[in-house]
């Protein structure tokens, strides 16, 4: 399966199947909110999973960005980079770009 997104061909992602227990209150929940909101049960799994894995990703990120911060090399290559930004501004505005 395919569909069209800004003139590219995307494929849908290939869906497998799984068995899994969940304790009875989550499913109780799952079961509230496809009812509530109009969608599969499968799509509620699938959105939270995705919502958890995108905050772990971004925890991931926050913990590098604080392991960069405190290292001296990675804050004198940052500093390198501002510089020859502020430069390149200068430069334009100077040319009256």
């Amino acid at each position: 399966m395919y569909y069209i997104c800004k003139n590219k061909i995307l494929t849908m992602p290939k869906k497998v199947i799984y068995t899994s227990t969940l304790p009875e209150d989550v499913l109780n929940s799952v079961n509230d909110y496809s009812e509530i909101n109009h969608i599969s049960k499968n799509q509620v799994v699938e959105k939270a999973l995705r919502q958890f894995f995108f905050k772990v990703k971004q925890e991931d990120f926050r913990e590098g960005f604080k392991r960069a911060a405190g290292d001296a090399e990675m804050n004198d290559l940052a500093g390198a980079g501002i510089n020859d930004y502020l430069d390149i501004i200068k430069q334009n505005e100077s040319e009256g770009k």
